[in-house]
């Protein structure tokens, strides 16, 4: 099972970290939860965005939003194929759905399942989304985590919000 960084590595492809203000990066939003904050984004350095809410009991359910771009670019397809040997590999990991649909017209690949840390069983969601521009080629990956016993409002409202264009 090989990760998308490994099979990069293997290749010899670069991916580097995008900012969300750089010239001809694609334009990516999600739904922000209510009471979910945006985190200052020198506290996760190469993320696109960070938000949480507040922690209860140490745990802070989260969305990472991270935005990478290839040298050389890939195929997207091969690429996707990956795509789910992250999660799989977390502790107790046991998938709910996994999807390969395109999202938005890009090439992408989805994983739903839960896994377990310490006394905690976490819910996530991977999404990793293929966007080919004029301006390059780029990764777009949604990791949500939240606790088991959350309510499940706020993956609806992120990945609702979910938008991407190149």
């Amino acid at each position: 099972m090989t990760t998308i960084a490994e099979y990069l590595a293997a290749a010899q492809i670069q991916a580097a970290p995008v900012d969300p203000a750089a010239p001809g990066a694609p334009k990516v939003s999600v739904g922000v939860p209510e009471g979910w904050q945006q985190v200052p984004p020198g506290m996760f350095p190469g993320a696109y965005g960070v938000w949480t809410q507040p922690p209860v009991n140490g745990w802070a359910d989260n969305a990472v939003l991270l935005v990478a771009t290839f040298t050389p670019r890939v195929d997207a397809r091969e690429l996707l194929t990956h795509a789910f040997a992250d999660a799989r590999q977390l502790p107790g990991w046991q998938d709910l759905e996994t999807d390969t649909e395109d999202f938005e017209g890009y090439p992408s690949a989805g994983i739903t399942g839960t896994y377990t840390v310490e006394s905690l069983t976490l819910w996530a969601y991977n999404r990793y989304i293929i966007v080919d521009s004029d301006n390059g080629q780029y990764l777009v990956q949604l990791t949500i985590t939240t606790r088991t016993d959350s309510d499940g409002s706020a993956p609806t409202t992120l990945l609702q919000g979910l938008s991407v264009s190149a």
